[in-house]
Formats: C-alpha cells, sequence, structure tokens
C-alpha cells in the first residue's frame, strides 16, 4: 500500500521528519475510543473506567476488552472505530496548518496521488 505520506516524501514535497510529526500530531487529536462510544450512548463513563482498568498492561485493544467484557458487539465496535477513522485529521491538513504545504499544493498532490494510486 503507497501511502500520501510516502508520496509526499517521494516528490520532495515533505521530509520524513515532517511525515513523523504530522503522524504524532494526527495520533495526538484523534478522540479516543471509548469518549466516542460515551458520546454515541454505547458505554457509560463507569464502563469506560472499567474497560480502561481491564486494559492496563494488557496489549488487547479497548474495543475488544469492551466486547470480551460483553458491553459491545462486534458491530458496535466497528461502528465506533468506523467514526473514530471519519473524525481522524487528515494528514495533509495537518502538513497545511504546519505550514510544509498550502492548500491548494495539498489539494493537486491529493488529487494526483489519488490518480497515480488507481493507475497501480
Amino acid at each position: 500500500m503507497y501511502l500520501f505520506g510516502t508520496y509526499l516524501v517521494d516528490r520532495g514535497l515533505a521530509t520524513p521528519d515532517q511525515i513523523v510529526d504530522a503522524l504524532d500530531r494526527q495520533t495526538d487529536l484523534e478522540r479516543p475510543f471509548g469518549r466516542i462510544a460515551v458520546d454515541m450512548g454505547m458505554l457509560t463513563k463507569s464502563q469506560v473506567f472499567e474497560i480502561l482498568n481491564q486494559q492496563a498492561g494488557r496489549s488487547e485493544l479497548f474495543g475488544d476488552i469492551a466486547a470480551e467484557l460483553g458491553y459491545l458487539n462486534e458491530d458496535q465496535v466497528l461502528q465506533i472505530f468506523a467514526k473514530q477513522r471519519e473524525e481522524r485529521p487528515k494528514i495533509g491538513e495537518i502538513l497545511v496548518k504546519m505550514g510544509v504545504l498550502d492548500a491548494d499544493t495539498m489539494k493537486a498532490e491529493l488529487d494526483r496521488f489519488f490518480t497515480e494510486t488507481k493507475q497501480r
């Protein structure tokens, strides 16, 4: 899979350091799974607290533990994950905010990226 960040580095429009910084910011800005589940009415704050306590020291994902505890079913986990992914700031938007690219260049390069990746 060819990623947009890699494409920008290959085109000389961003450095690997800038892409890593943008990815870090993307992670920092992402709304937590549990918060989304509460906002969607699928979990209570008490359930989130219990799941987080269960998750401490384990490598399992929040959604997997919530399902294991019987708080969410697989469809609900997928719905919450889709909402989280939908809300996640796009790397191109972050790079614009960082001043790495201007908005017009980002849009043009994103269009070119999608055109090129469809041809692969």
